[in-house]
């Protein structure tokens, strides 16, 4: 991440915990006159906790497409910029992954709503399909669990990290949101089961 940015400790000291995907953060308290920006994390996953078996006892991807609510008011010429930072970590485990540092105008982004111009407005934006293990080296298909013996069963706690700088055209005004949602990855290696039927084709004369 760059510099401004904040490691993953200390936003995850700044943040109450978001017990779902629904949850939505306030960038601060402002009176009707001053710049104030809300986000909400709509879908942040596809699915908050997913479960899946395997005969082979491995993952192939484990994958997020976010969807997230952006709103602001009271910026004096409109946005410069929305810039978004997404980062993915192991719960209990030092460091993150940077899954996506850029703007709404970036590959793999798709926005709906309101222009970047408007004094008050609000955007959807969608992400393209990420597979957080192909990342980089913190979060990878081995932290959730390889080589499982049959009737094994590892869940496996991720939490995506998320930050929103809303910047204005004047005097470069911004207006920053937080966020952390965790997730759930189970995975089962089912025991094999086999049976077996047949007949005797007995017979007298």
């Amino acid at each position: 991440m760059t510099e401004a940015t904040p490691s993953r400790r200390t936003v995850l000291k700044s943040l109450a915990a978001i017990t779902g995907a629904g949850g939505t953060i306030v960038g601060g308290s402002y009176v009707a006159s001053q710049p104030s920006v809300a986000v909400e994390t709509e879908d942040v996953l596809e699915a908050s906790d997913v479960r899946t078996e395997r005969n082979d006892g491995e993952l192939d991807a484990v994958a997020v497409a976010p969807e997230l609510a952006v709103e602001w008011s009271d910026f004096g010429g409109g946005l410069d910029r929305i810039g978004i930072t997404l980062g993915a970590a192991i719960d209990g485990e030092s460091g993150y992954d940077l899954l996506f540092d850029g703007t709404t105008e970036a590959d793999g982004v798709t926005a709906e709503g309101d222009n970047l111009d408007a004094v008050d407005g609000a955007l959807t934006l969608s992400f393209e399909r990420i597979d957080i293990t192909t990342v980089g080296d913190t979060v990878t298909e081995a932290d959730f669990g390889a080589d499982l013996i049959p009737g094994e069963v590892v869940t496996t706690t991720v939490e995506l990290t998320l930050r929103v700088d809303v910047v204005g055209t004047q005097n470069a005004e911004t207006q920053t949101a937080f966020e952390t949602v965790p997730f759930d990855v189970t995975l089962r290696n089912p025991e094999g089961e086999a049976t077996a039927s047949g007949s005797a084709n007995t017979d007298v004369e």
